[in-house]
């Protein structure tokens, strides 16, 4: 009898086993590529901080980091009060801490106000990466460090402002590196030293450097995005948008593939904070909106059949509504996107012929993420609005407490959010 009871429970667990392999990670912002797109299926509709929550934990600190989750762990950055910045991981099941790791400490240097920036956001908002060994962070005062998760040892280290120079950036710097292969790329778009550095991810040791000293006036030529991996036919390219322009580097060489101008703006504060996008051969650029101010728009960029960069040209360009800070999302030949005050629009990729537009409650700074049909859009004071990708109905309107600029991460058919203090688990069951 009792081995007719260990062999059914080794038969359960081995049924568990093959579902826990094919769960989708999430081990960076917007997930692997950036795409924001997650393959699983029965994703979340409705919660609230009643139900639909399977777990949630305090953060010390705050922060605006996104949260990156691999196969038994999720991991968080933050900074506290004493000016630490921290790697948190926990649990991805129980939602309890594994280990709080101090790897430096520091503030933003900024040259613009303080009370433009401050409240929004600090040197803990560039979102880790992960995978089942290692822990990447990059954190705003130059510091790229990676953890060793199983003992929670620093790897290694290096003080990128040491490297190659302090940031001038009007609200400092804040983009989130991409991690990719055995590569860790970082930008870095500013009116002083302006780059594209991809590091091996197991020794911190530089493997190319490209200078990306663009014309741009002002702000113009600061950038907070985070660059993207776009599979174009048979090619990979790291695509990066800032300083008025958007670029493809070769992710192996940091050779230039291709650039594409004129994502400036009639204002002094121009500069871009949304991530580039593609798919379906079409490339999808952002311009700044400082404030809603109806000053942005977004460009589609679209190559030649031949593959000849010569043959890349523009092919449409959008500029109603348009978003800030939050990135856009392709899916389905479909482009959504969310203004900073909430008008959020559906577009036809391929001819920006308008399909739905709608107004949402809200601010909107997070980027938006898809899964299993759906689009969700999260606003600064946690309402998260849950859109039939397929028509624009809305399905959910689903509140949480907390101030919201991170962006959600999709994994084994479970939603986390990150407000400034507080991790969210979410099935919505």
């Amino acid at each position: 009898m009792r081995f007719s009871r260990l062999f059914i429970l080794a038969f359960n667990v081995s049924l568990l086993i093959p579902s826990l392999a094919q769960a989708e990670v999430w081990p960076q912002f917007r997930g692997a590529t950036g795409s924001g797109v997650s393959t699983e299926k029965n994703l979340p509709v409705k919660w609230s901080d009643q139900q639909g929550i399977l777990w949630s934990v305090a953060l010390p600190g705050r922060a605006n980091s996104s949260p990156a989750i691999t196969t038994r762990r999720i991991d968080i950055t933050t900074k506290t009060d004493d000016e630490s910045l921290w790697i948190i991981s926990f649990d991805r099941n129980s939602g309890k801490e594994i280990r709080k790791v101090k790897v430096g400490s520091g503030s933003l240097s900024a040259t613009g106000p303080r009370n433009l920036w401050d409240h929004r956001h600090n040197s803990a908002t560039p979102s880790p990466m992960a995978d089942d060994k290692n822990i990447w962070a990059f954190f705003g005062t130059g510091l790229l460090v990676c953890l060793d998760a199983e003992s929670g040892q620093i790897q290694w280290k290096r003080d990128l402002v040491k490297d190659y120079g302090p940031y001038n950036i009007t609200f400092g710097m804040g983009s989130t590196p991409r991690l990719w292969g055995n590569l860790l790329y970082v930008t870095c778009m500013t009116k002083g030293p302006s780059y594209v550095v991809a590091f091996d991810k197991k020794t911190g040791n530089e493997v190319w450097k490209t200078n990306r000293k663009l014309p741009a006036k002002k702000d113009g030529a600061d950038a907070y995005s985070t660059p993207t991996i776009f599979h174009n036919g048979n090619k990979t390219e790291l695509l990066v948008s800032g300083s008025d322009h958007v670029n493809a580097y070769d992710p192996q060489t940091g050779k230039q593939l291709w650039i594409a101008g004129g994502l400036d703006i009639p204002s002094p504060f121009g500069r871009i904070i949304a991530a580039p996008v593609a798919d379906s051969n079409v490339v999808i650029a952002t311009s700044g909106n400082p404030g809603g101010g109806g000053l942005g728009y977004l460009k589609a960029f679209q190559q030649g059949r031949s593959g000849d960069i010569t043959k890349t040209g523009l092919l449409w360009k959008y500029d109603v509504s348009t978003p800030d800070a939050s990135t856009p999302l392709i899916l389905n030949d479909k482009l959504f996107m969310v203004n900073q005050n909430g008008v959020a629009s559906c577009l036809n990729l391929k001819n920006k012929k308008l399909l739905w537009k709608k107004r949402m409650k809200g601010q909107f700074y997070s980027a938006l993420v898809a899964g299993d049909g759906k689009v969700y859009f999260l606003s600064i004071e946690g309402l998260c609005t849950v859109i039939d990708a397929s028509n624009g109905d809305v399905l959910a309107e689903n509140q949480l407490p907390g101030t919201f600029y991170s962006t959600p991460a999709i994994s084994g058919g479970v939603i986390y959010l990150r407000s400034f203090d507080r991790l969210y688990a979410i099935s919505g069951k």
